[in-house]
């Protein structure tokens, strides 16, 4: 993992005590920080237990929310801010080379991170979103008169075919990349979260298993490794305040 920046580097993430939508960024940070000893990394956590109280004043003060008053947030040597979650994770995949190298079968580097993009995009925003979304309007799953029920189908199937272009790749991660790309964080995190939140939206195992493997290597980076090791994943998936009770209803329904 090479850099195209020089110096010290300060970076900074403001997010929610929560997985929510900044996780796949958060493995992403973790990795930089561990490779770069040059990169000084810390995050700011705003807490879900104060939001009402606290945020609405904390919305308007934009070296906090940021450009678009919401989190995540990214702060470059606290000299530029950043927002949205698929914003970040591209800057960062610019700055510090993660979006892989030309191949024998790719040999144009605007068309591999166009390919490269296409996943984070259907990882992040028909997944995780998904995923996050189910969560908030506590799908019931059986229920076809829940218009948010439809999200579950997509999942699956997304996550399938997530899997099939994996198989296609001739290494461990995607478009034949020897070292993981920002593809594979936002993929790795599309997998976890979805199945930390309900095993039915998994396809069959013979149709992740290129998924489980990424997960297993993935999670053997040192970095990742600690990181796991420490308990630093948070259990609490979004900052719905029906999200406890409707996990314990789904598990219930699960025995």
């Amino acid at each position: 993992m090479s850099t195209k920046a020089s110096g010290d580097i300060k970076l900074r993430l403001d997010y929610w005590n929560c997985r929510g939508r900044a996780q796949s960024v958060r493995y992403m940070l973790e990795d930089i920080a561990y490779t770069h000893k040059n990169v000084d990394y810390k995050e700011d956590l705003e807490l879900l237990e104060n939001a009402a109280e606290l945020w609405p004043k904390r919305k308007s003060d934009e070296s906090i929310s940021g450009p678009f008053h919401n989190l995540p947030v990214f702060h470059w040597n606290e000299t530029d801010t950043f927002g949205q979650t698929l914003t970040i994770g591209q800057l960062l995949a610019r700055k510090f080379d993660l979006y892989g190298k030309v191949t024998s079968s790719i040999t144009d580097e605007d068309l591999l991170h166009g390919y490269i993009d296409g996943v984070v995009s259907c990882a992040y925003t028909d997944v995780i979103s998904s995923v996050l979304m189910c969560i908030w309007t506590c799908t019931q799953f059986g229920d076809n008169n829940n218009p948010s029920n439809r999200f579950a189908a997509k999942i699956l199937n997304d996550l399938k075919a997530l899997n099939d272009l994996l198989k296609k790749s001739s290494t461990s991660f995607y478009y034949d990349q020897p070292e993981p790309t920002i593809a594979d964080y936002f993929v790795l995190e599309a997998f976890t979260i979805t199945r930390d939140y309900h095993q039915e939206l998994i396809p069959n195992e013979e149709d992740v298993q290129a998924l489980m493997k990424l997960e297993r290597i993935m999670k053997e980076r040192p970095a990742l490794a600690n990181y796991f090791n420490k308990g630093s994943l948070f259990k609490r998936f979004t900052g719905s305040p029906k999200e406890i009770e409707y996990m314990a209803t789904l598990a219930a329904t699960k025995k």
